[in-house]
């Protein structure tokens, strides 16, 4: 009989220990994970082989995003968990010359006009400004941004992306957010760039940093 007691009394505090663990979790299942990825692919070794936008030498941008896991209910305001993220790289480039500027010139009195009443400009000027000139420019801004969840219609079922019933909570739905990268220069297609991340799950003081990184290579 002494035997059972112990037996039951292990098996008691087994439970106790679990329900304490799972109630104190401030993630899902206790794991506070992130993901970052881009919209290309990704080779063996890991890193993503990036194609910018480009629209002049200096406007290259590419976006980067980022998944993690959602905090548990106890830790979530109004039913929505509060996770954001900041970013950092170990790359910048400087601005080596003026940046130069067209603009259309416009005479109210003697340019011409087409049939829908827009005015013609006269002429093109082109301005130029130093003021800029020797500026360090990052290639990730470092102001943090906020997770949304990402299918609100699975997770809540909405019938629509945009919109749909209160709710209470937010159950292990993925969360998501969404980083522009650039601007980047055309000097650097070929170079590769590391991009960091700090995400912050608030849970008051329970609350955790989850850092991250990410290989580029500009193609």
């Amino acid at each position: 009989m002494k035997f059972y007691l112990v037996k039951i009394f292990i098996i008691l505090l087994f439970l106790s220990c679990s329900k304490e663990e799972s109630t104190s979790n401030i993630c899902p299942d206790g794991d506070c994970w992130v993901n970052l990825y881009t919209d290309f692919n990704e080779d063996s070794n890991q890193y993503h082989h990036v194609t910018p936008d480009w629209f002049s030498e200096t406007s290259g941008r590419f976006n980067l995003h980022i998944e993690s896991s959602p905090t548990t209910v106890r830790c979530q305001y109004g039913g929505s968990p509060v996770i954001s993220s900041s970013f950092d790289s170990n790359t910048f480039w400087e601005v080596e010359t003026e940046l130069s500027f067209s603009f259309g010139l416009y005479n109210p009195f003697e340019s011409l006009y087409t049939q829908q009443g827009n005015i013609i400009k006269v002429k093109d000027t082109i301005v130029k400004l130093d003021f800029f000139k020797g500026e360090i420019i990052p290639v990730v801004q470092t102001t943090s941004i906020n997770h949304d969840v990402k299918d609100k219609m699975k997770c809540y079922g909405w019938a629509n992306p945009n919109s749909g019933p209160t709710f209470n909570e937010t159950g292990n739905c993925i969360m998501y957010s969404k980083r522009i990268i650039g601007p980047l220069i055309k000097e650097m297609i070929g170079d590769t760039i590391r991009i960091y991340s700090k995400t912050f799950f608030d849970c008051g003081d329970k609350s955790q940093y989850v850092k991250d990184s990410i290989k580029i290579i500009i193609n």
